[in-house]
């Protein structure tokens, strides 16, 4: 008799455990690749916004962040998302093989001063249903726009009127498009492979933004900086829109209320001053480096040359949207900068 009395007071105690503290059973584990080394400041931001979701969801999912690229890489990540391989993703939308040829625009020349302002806009762009189409089988959580990219070169060129004889890495089309505009030669770069080409001098200079320098330590492999502002290539943080809509609805809610207008901006603004570290960096080591402000003329010949390349993106988008898209983020640009 003790020892039925003493089981079923185990039984009843265990029911009530089991009910104040959700079994780990029940929690999805989500692997979140974040493309980033690991103990960086990229890997660092991340795991905070993870620990954010988690307190969120109620103990309906975890997410897990892994470092590096043995699960993905930027070539196959919108994939890697869809298979399952891994449920949350970091995409740019120029390495999508033209899945999303509208949310791209914030990569032409001249149209945002930072990523804050850009992402912010591309999230209201998103929002108006102009990009529907491009999203049927993905949800961002957020949006990202890198900071603008500026020319860095190994050597002092001839002149910045004129690339000719360069050979410039880009890993956009419309920054590749613009280097042509601007009398250089583009070539087809991953970021990864920019080190050991800048090095053996296979390629002159990159276009690429300050906030990578120290990802993939380009201060060692330059000296000559050009602030010409190609536009800034756009991305995403997403999962498949099969698995996100299957998660609980605690779930859906913590990973929406992390995300967003307020997360893109947020991690806009972690770019815009990481880019801003960076260049510092560089700037305080004037015995190695050149940074070169281009004159009101430059800039004003540069954007002459750089309509060509918008006029031809508006006129060659699928649907005949061009040109709403365009002037749409134009305007919510505009906003955005007036801090509206």
């Amino acid at each position: 008799m003790r020892f039925s009395l003493w089981a079923a007071s185990l039984l009843i105690g265990g029911q009530l455990l089991a009910a104040t503290f959700p079994a780990k059973a029940d929690e999805q584990r989500l692997l979140f690749t974040s493309l980033s080394p690991p103990n960086s400041p990229n890997s660092a931001f991340f795991n905070e916004w993870a620990k954010r979701v988690n307190d969120g969801s109620k103990g309906t999912i975890k997410v897990e962040v892994k470092d590096g690229f043995a699960l993905a890489n930027y070539e196959n990540v919108y994939s890697r998302v869809l298979d399952d391989i891994v449920q949350i993703g970091w995409a740019t939308f120029p390495t999508l093989a033209g899945k999303f040829p509208l949310a791209e625009i914030p990569g032409l020349p001249f149209m945002a001063d930072n990523s804050e302002h850009a992402a912010v806009a591309l999230w209201r762009l998103y929002k108006t249903g102009l990009l529907d189409a491009e999203f049927r089988d993905v949800v961002p959580i957020w949006v990202a726009v890198y900071p603008p990219p500026r020319l860095h070169l190994n050597k002092t060129p001839r002149s910045l009127d004129d690339l000719a004889g360069l050979k410039i890495g880009t890993s956009a089309r419309y920054e590749a498009a613009l280097v042509e505009k601007l009398g250089g030669t583009p070539i087809s770069v991953r970021p990864t492979q920019l080190y050991e080409m800048l090095q053996r001098s296979t390629i002159d200079g990159t276009a690429m933004s300050w906030a990578a320098f120290e990802p993939f330590n380009l201060k060692e492999v330059t000296s000559y900086h050009v602030e010409i502002r190609f536009g800034g290539g756009s991305g995403m943080f997403f999962m498949s829109r099969k698995k996100f809509d299957a998660l609980p609805e605690e779930a859906r809610k913590a990973l929406q209320d992390a995300g967003g207008e307020a997360m893109s901006r947020q991690f806009g603004v972690y770019l815009d001053e990481q880019a801003a570290r960076q260049r510092s960096i560089v700037a305080n080591m004037p015995d190695k480096h050149k940074l070169v402000e281009p004159t009101e003329v430059q800039i004003e010949s540069w954007r002459q040359k750089a309509q060509p390349i918008i006029e031809d993106w508006i006129k060659t988008r699928p649907g005949g949207d061009g040109q709403k898209v365009f002037d749409t983020y134009k305007g919510l640009i505009a906003k955005a900068q007036a801090g509206q």
